[in-house]
């Protein structure tokens, strides 16, 4: 009796196996089919989101191409090397089969200039070095009419890395304020921000019509909210100055000296 279970567990099992090897070799058979099979080569890349990249760029950078096999391609492998690109927030590479691939692009919006050596870097409201460009002071386009930095020496930069200074506070500081000014919007009225000073970081508004102390680096979050009731009071056209720290607007520069 006892001989007569194992032999039926003996069976059981090898049925067990040979199924998982049919299954095995199935799944295989399917995979060397989609491989070798010219209805799954990529015929399309498609990039949707884009504006200021080229979307030529994107596809060169990903390093895919038509004609290979779409279960060739490494997905991660094309977004890691995309998102080394400046512009790029984020991006998602996807197969849409059966032959062609979609990458959907979140580009990043540059808020500030930091000045250097080779140029005006751009950067993101985290200090991302999205482009480096070269500007004619009273010639910037519509695109680009963003502050210019004041304040920070010994700027390192790599595109798509985050900027560096041996001055870490100040880096810190203004990428504090980055957020904060980007939040609003008001980053697209600036003419600079100026750290030189971390007792007395400053700015301009309005085509530097309108002059803005905000003090230490304490409550930055704060006195950035209070400046819109600000503006609002002062009306259109602001001009005059602010000091941030102490709540106060004035027409005249004794206020705050310039």
């Amino acid at each position: 009796m006892a001989q007569k279970k194992k032999t039926i567990k003996l069976k059981r099992r090898q049925k067990k196996q040979i199924t998982a090897l049919t299954l095995v070799i199935i799944v295989a058979a399917l995979i060397v089919i989609m491989l070798l099979t010219p209805g799954f080569d990529i015929k399309e890349i498609n990039v949707y989101g884009t504006s200021v990249i080229d979307e030529n760029d994107i596809i060169k950078s990903s390093g895919i191409v038509k004609g290979v096999n779409i279960f060739s391609v490494s997905l991660k492998n094309a977004k890691d090397n995309i998102e080394e690109m400046g512009y790029v927030e984020s991006v998602k590479v996807k197969r849409n089969l059966p032959s062609s691939i979609d990458i959907e692009v979140v580009e990043a919006a540059g808020v500030a200039y930091i000045v250097t050596k080779n140029g005006h870097v751009m950067i993101t409201a985290d200090g991302r070095c999205i482009d480096l460009v070269n500007l004619t002071e009273g010639k910037k386009d519509e695109q680009k009419q963003l502050p210019v930095i004041r304040g920070i020496k010994s700027i390192k930069y790599k595109i798509g890395d985050k900027i560096k200074s041996e001055e870490t506070d100040k880096i810190n500081v203004l990428f504090e304020c980055l957020k904060e000014f980007s939040k609003y919007g008001y980053v697209f009225e600036m003419e600079y921000i100026d750290v030189s000073d971390m007792e007395d970081i400053r700015f301009s508004y309005n085509q530097g019509k309108l002059k803005v102390s905000m003090g230490s680096r304490e409550k930055i979050p704060y006195k950035v909210e209070c400046f819109g009731p600000i503006l609002e009071a002062i009306g259109e056209n602001p001009e005059g100055f602010i000091d941030l720290e102490r709540l106060t607007y004035r027409k005249r520069e004794k206020e705050i000296q310039e």
